[in-house]
């Protein structure tokens, strides 16, 4: 998890959240699954950055986090793949995401 809230993105929509929301709102990761997934060879634990307000958590991304090593890959809902970092930064833009707000 401590590896996951380093990245540049998911400080900035963390902050994004709380200021926009006066502190209502707040970014967290959730394990959406207890088991590991499996992926060449390797067990990656599953986790979600959520909005979580008070009636709701809202999933904004799905990543999948290496057991050993770094290795951090992003789920791909729409197309049921995983992406690397690189790959998502540049495919998906996601601070665009709060730049747009």
């Amino acid at each position: 998890m401590a590896a996951l809230m380093a990245l540049p993105e998911l400080k900035a929509w963390s902050s994004h959240l709380e200021k926009s929301s006066g502190g209502k709102v707040r970014g967290a990761l959730i394990e959406y699954d207890a088991n590991p997934k499996l992926i060449d060879g390797k067990r990656y634990f599953q986790l979600s950055f959520v909005e979580n307000g008070a009636d709701a958590a809202h999933r904004w991304e799905s990543f999948l986090v290496a057991e050993s090593g770094n290795d951090i890959l992003v789920e791909d809902a729409a197309t049921d793949t995983t992406m690397t970092l690189d790959q998502w930064r540049k495919d998906k833009q996601p601070l665009a995401r709060i730049s747009a707000n």
